[in-house]
């Protein structure tokens, strides 16, 4: 299997991949951000910090230990403030970082990291819960193939977002066991402005090897048996 077809066993996924996935808005991200729907994280690599653990007093007032001095690697989460004020102003210097089981992590460098909104990310398990919200379908694991860009019978195919969700639609709705589908609900699916699929798939000729028009069955589609196989094989 060549390197773009590999699996990756990923820990997190950038906002903006699947801000495509899930055709959010800008105004929509912020809105899940700002109600706690949609938690943010980014990645730490070699920071000089401090790890502070979360415990309780006999009274249960709630304080933090530190617990280690390290270098720190790894990804840690954005607080509701810092994750709001980065998705609305695209920038925000940050200090103070959160882990899982009620841990912190505090830079040394009192200015804090500038953190842009490429660095935005969200941890796996956190986007798998999200995605079947939020697509309104099952589109299949996080981890399955990739329609971006593949080589498949020889051939290098290349597609946009809206062409990848309206792949992965076909792809789900075949696993469902109804694999033709009017091409008016794969348009409605990817949420395109589109009035044919051959318009949605413009300047990529080569979809119509992958997608076939259902025979008697006027403006229905379905996936390339073959391709499907391959797909499976590959995914």
């Amino acid at each position: 299997m060549g390197i773009r077809n590999m699996r990756l066993e990923r820990d997190s996924y950038e906002l903006s991949e699947l801000a495509q996935r899930w055709r959010l808005s800008d105004a929509e991200i912020r809105y899940l951000v700002s109600n706690g729907k949609l938690q943010l994280s980014v990645r730490l690599i070699g920071k000089a910090a401090t790890v502070f653990a979360l415990e309780h007093a006999q009274n249960g007032e709630p304080f933090w230990v530190p617990v280690e001095e390290t270098m720190f690697t790894g990804l840690a989460d954005l607080a509701l403030h810092d994750a709001f004020g980065l998705v609305r102003e695209g920038e925000v210097s940050v200090t103070d970082f959160w882990l899982p089981d009620n841990r912190r992590v505090t830079l040394h460098d009192d200015h804090g990291l500038r953190l842009a909104y490429v660095d935005l990310l969200v941890r796996r398990a956190h986007a798998e819960a999200l995605d079947m919200e939020l697509l309104g379908f099952d589109a299949g694991p996080l981890t399955s193939f990739d329609f971006r860009l593949f080589i498949y019978d020889e051939t290098e195919f290349a597609f946009t977002a809206p062409q990848v969700r309206a792949l992965e639609f076909m792809l789900a709705r075949t696993r469902d066991g109804v694999p033709d589908q009017h091409f008016l609900d794969i348009i409605d699916a990817v949420g395109s402005a589109s009035q044919r699929l051959s318009s949605l798939f413009s300047r990529k000729p080569l979809w119509s090897r992958l997608l076939k028009k259902t025979a008697g069955r006027r403006g229905w589609y379905h996936l390339d048996p073959d391709f499907v196989i391959w797909l499976i094989a590959n995914s």
